[in-house]
């Protein structure tokens, strides 16, 4: 077996007296994929940002190959111990070409002059070194979700790695779509085969399962085991994250459909060309395709936060006369943007300013808000939908990024809209808690709502829609119905990208295949 690059030894961490880690203890081997899981609130985060130098522990220490100890709470050095991060939040300066954004932070020439041809030559051949093959003049801007990850995940093993040291990959494919994962993932089984060794952190069971040689899962703060991958079945796996076994989610009956709630017609915006789709009272209908398709953007649109947007959007048979948000959120509908961070929340306000930002609701005669009973509601929603930690005055860029969004969502269902639009609704979200999250939506459903699910999730659509439509060339171009399988649903994203290909033909695809190891 190879040796242990790094052993992380009883590392404790407390905030404000409630306990985060305790006495987190494992071990990293070199050249080796360990994946780190548990749910939203065990600790995850909280180890990583030990590891990065952001937070200093109460206990505890982490010694590497050369019995040196870290010091914690520095960043440089955990830099210099051998770590390397790739957070969700990639760092990659979209405004530059990829060049430049390998060498940001690297030591300049020493010559006098920087020389652009000089830059490219460099970047290119680290990209080959990694078998990424891209242009390195391209504008970050220009590149899918998968191809921006490379690069920020080159740029980091080019910054003093070369074959060795520790890259921790913070949910690598939360934004990825079925088809752009495959690429990362080779990525990762090359750079563990030249020795660097991979924490993986996620939420998808069925990559870990792929990638990983050994797997530790937190629960509460605590390592509850650490197993070898071929040692660990699934079903033991979620027992183990979740401490309960998982109770299936049961999709509804399309036919149980009432009226229209929401109707688009001809909506043109830019990636949409012409889309038009129906959504019923009681229904959860998703909305799919490949990057560029459409599905990405048409809620957005729908809602009226997409700039130039043409087209008919009606509620209950009402028409929206001039599309904006405001307009829209008044005629009954929510939206939950993917991007939680930047567009759905903010960030420096409390989780109790989040949630109730919407619908602000003065009590008394004098009409006037009452933060005792905002704390009070917010309470009650993160207890519902189990917000870790349940503190309504906490900053919302302190909680991890599945309970983040589960604050997106509990903010949308507080309002009781006709019409909820949900991108990406469980981005970051543990397998828990999205049947949580699935659940609520059901019941909002259930009560009359009309729910919209665009996600490049496939597993997710078969498992929660009774109607999934298929986006191509920014428009629907096929709808498929129970029973739904996430190989049926990737078929049609992949005929939908291919229109020389008929519906009738046969496509053949899976959503994952497990990686066989010698």
């Amino acid at each position: 077996m190879n040796v242990v690059r790094v052993e992380i030894q009883g590392v404790s961490k407390d905030f404000a007296g409630q306990r985060a880690l305790d006495r987190v203890s494992l071990s990293i081997r070199e050249g080796e994929v360990h994946a780190l899981l548990g749910a939203n609130g065990s600790g995850k985060s909280t180890l990583i940002k030990v590891l990065a130098g952001v937070h200093r522990p109460e206990a505890g220490s982490v010694v590497n190959v050369r019995g040196e100890r870290l010091e914690f709470g520095s960043a440089r050095a955990s830099h210099a111990a051998g770590f390397r991060f790739i957070h969700q939040d990639l760092g990659l300066v979209d405004e530059l070409d990829i060049a430049e954004n390998l060498l940001l932070g690297a030591t300049a020439s020493r010559r006098f002059w920087l020389s652009s041809r000089r830059e490219w030559d460099s970047a290119a051949t680290a990209l080959r070194k990694h078998g990424v093959n891209l242009d390195p003049r391209r504008l970050v801007a220009g590149l899918p979700p998968s191809e921006k990850s490379m690069v920020a995940i080159v740029r980091a093993v080019e910054d003093g790695l070369h074959g060795g040291g520790i890259l921790v990959l913070d949910e690598p494919t939360a934004a990825l779509p079925p088809d752009e994962v495959r690429h990362l993932m080779d990525l990762v089984r090359r750079l563990s085969d030249r020795g660097v060794s991979i924490v993986y952190v996620t939420h998808r069971l069925h990559e870990v399962f792929e990638i990983a040689d050994t797997v530790t899962v937190l629960r509460d703060g605590a390592v509850i085991g650490t197993e070898p991958i071929d040692e660990v079945r699934g079903d033991r796996l979620l027992e183990m994250i979740l401490g309960r076994t998982l109770e299936p989610y049961q999709a509804a009956d399309p036919s149980l459909r009432g009226e229209p709630v929401l109707e688009v017609d001809g909506l043109t915006a830019e990636g949409i060309d012409d889309a038009s789709f129906t959504v019923h009272a009681g229904e959860v209908l998703g909305l799919t395709g490949l990057i560029g398709s459409g599905h990405e953007s048409i809620l957005g649109a729908t809602f009226g936060a997409v700039p130039g947007s043409t087209g008919t959007v009606r509620v209950s048979g009402r028409p929206l006369l001039r599309a904006g948000p405001k307009r829209a959120l008044a005629a009954g509908i929510a939206y939950a943007p993917a991007d939680r961070r930047t567009r759905g929340a903010l960030t420096d306000w409390t989780v109790r300013e989040n949630l109730t930002l919407p619908n602000l609701k003065p009590r008394g005669l004098a009409r006037r808000l009452s933060t005792r009973w905002e704390s009070v509601d917010t309470a009650h929603w993160l207890r519902r939908l189990q917000v870790k930690p349940g503190d309504p005055e906490a900053r919302f860029a302190s909680l991890s990024g599945g309970n983040q969004q589960k604050v997106v969502i509990a903010r949308w269902l507080r309002c009781l809209p006709k019409v909820f639009l949900l991108d990406e609704p469980t981005i970051g979200v543990d397998a828990g808690a999205k049947l949580g999250i699935y659940r609520e939506l059901r019941n909002a459903a259930d009560a009359g709502a009309g729910v919209v699910i665009a996600s490049s999730d496939a597993e997710e659509l078969a498992a929660v829609c009774s109607r999934v439509l298929i986006f191509g060339g920014g428009r629907v171009v096929e709808e498929r119905s129970t029973p739904l399988s996430p190989d049926s649903i990737v078929a049609a994203c992949m005929r939908a990208a291919a229109p020389s290909v008929s519906p009738g033909e046969r496509v053949t695809a899976t959503t994952s295949e497990r990686h066989q190891r010698t």
